[in-house]
């Protein structure tokens, strides 16, 4: 057998493992546009996150939920989308209840594609407007995330 075909071979059959790796990698996690969606939605979450947390503080100070979202204290609350910039959706709905509606751009039930995953386990969407009711615990509003 020729050194420099045997060479060759094993160029060519590098490249095709290569290729063959990029493809899984693209079908497992996602494309980079896929990857970037994701992170946007993580974004989302942490923002509905922090309005929940910054409105059980509220409620626990004040005894009673704020009625809009306008109204939930909060310097560095982000209130809207960070690629639409509409408003996230907030309603009371008990003394303790409130619902929070956003618009999602991936279905986070994949977990290879996750950004942070006690997301999935805590705020599970699909792509498109989804909404959470959250029961307030005014007195665990210490409790971090994960």
């Amino acid at each position: 057998m020729n050194v420099a075909r045997f060479g060759r071979g094993l160029v060519v059959a590098g490249g095709l493992v290569s290729a063959a790796a990029v493809v899984v990698t693209l079908i497992l996690i996602g494309t980079p546009g896929a990857q970037r969606d994701a992170r946007l939605d993580a974004a989302r979450v942490r923002d509905l996150h922090a309005i929940e947390q910054a409105a059980g503080a509220h409620l626990l100070r004040r005894k009673t939920l704020p009625e809009t979202l306008e109204a939930v204290p909060g310097v560095d609350l982000r209130r809207t989308d960070p690629v639409t910039g509409a408003a996230y959706e907030y309603r009371v709905l008990g003394p303790d209840l409130l619902e929070l509606c956003a618009v999602f751009a991936t279905d986070n039930a994949q977990p290879l594609r996750q950004i942070e995953p006690w997301m999935r386990r805590d705020w599970p969407h699909t792509a498109g407007r989804v909404c959470f009711e959250r029961q307030i615990k005014p007195s665990s509003q210490a409790e971090a995330p994960g």
